[in-house]
């Protein structure tokens, strides 16, 4: 376990050096994160205490505030898939499963370190900014919620590198598998309620999605920080997380073994 941390650190170490692009992915980021709020705001005509599902405009733009800072942990980390898919494609697969180590394993704790180098720029540009927009924000947040969210977004990094990977697999059996999960990604990013949260999907569909493992990517821990989770509601949540990891890791270790096998069989 020593050399992937060890791993970790480097690729940490390594992704913050290049500031310029942390700059960039800030601005544009933000740019689109600000556009966002002023058609919310429309929606909402200003009216601070207006509630929609649940939800008033200060909610809401902490809501939005919040899951962009978590999603971009989450989006990092479904870089899995990507990761295996040009390692099949490009038949450098062969000599990466030679090393002396677990490959999933690697890729979780170099993705991990790249969107935790993501996450924090983000984070602080939101806490440098609190002077001028904390009184349009609302937070319920106590040692309790803390610990959860902590829990949440570990195993959101999980799942996300599970999920992700089993589409990455496809590169086993599909010429063109990156266009498949980028079509996965746009429907992900709806389901882990990234543009609108799932209180807003129809009735039936929110409770489904809220027991998704995608809905540890960002959404749970949001409500938990802004306080619109039900604190006897979230053990059970989180074990349902634990489930899906239970389910996913299986699944993956058979996916990756049969594709292995087909990848050997044609040489790469």
């Amino acid at each position: 376990m020593i050399k992937y941390f060890y791993g970790f650190k480097l690729n940490l170490l390594h992704s913050l050096n290049y500031r310029f692009n942390t700059f960039i992915g800030l601005l544009f980021g933000n740019l689109r994160l600000l556009i966002v709020i002023f058609f919310w705001n429309l929606i909402y005509g200003s009216d601070m205490r207006k509630t929609l599902n649940g939800f008033t405009l200060p909610g809401m733009i902490t809501y939005l505030i919040v899951i962009d800072v978590l999603g971009t942990l989450a989006f990092v980390m479904r870089g899995s898939g990507f990761d295996f898919s040009e390692l099949i494609k490009s038949g450098a697969l062969g000599p990466s499963i030679l090393k002396p180590r677990n490959l999933g394993v690697d890729i979780y704790f170099r993705n991990l370190s790249a969107g935790i180098s993501a996450l924090l720029p983000q984070a602080a540009v939101v806490v440098a900014l609190l002077p001028f927009i904390g009184r349009f924000l609302v937070w319920d947040i106590n040692p309790a919620g803390t610990a959860y969210i902590a829990f949440f977004m570990l195993s959101g990094t999980i799942t996300g590198h599970l999920l992700c990977s089993l589409l990455g697999y496809m590169a086993f059996w599909l010429e063109e598998s990156n266009a498949v999960m980028w079509s996965f990604a746009v429907l992900l990013n709806f389901s882990m309620g990234f543009f609108l949260p799932l209180d807003f999907f129809p009735g039936w569909l929110a409770p489904v999605l809220e027991i998704m493992p995608f809905a540890s990517w960002g959404y749970i821990q949001t409500k938990v920080f802004i306080g619109l989770y039900p604190a006897e509601k979230l053990a059970p949540l989180l074990a349902v997380q634990a489930a899906w990891i239970c389910v996913l890791l299986p699944l993956n270790a058979l996916v990756w073994n049969r594709g292995v096998r087909r990848f050997s069989s044609v040489g790469g």
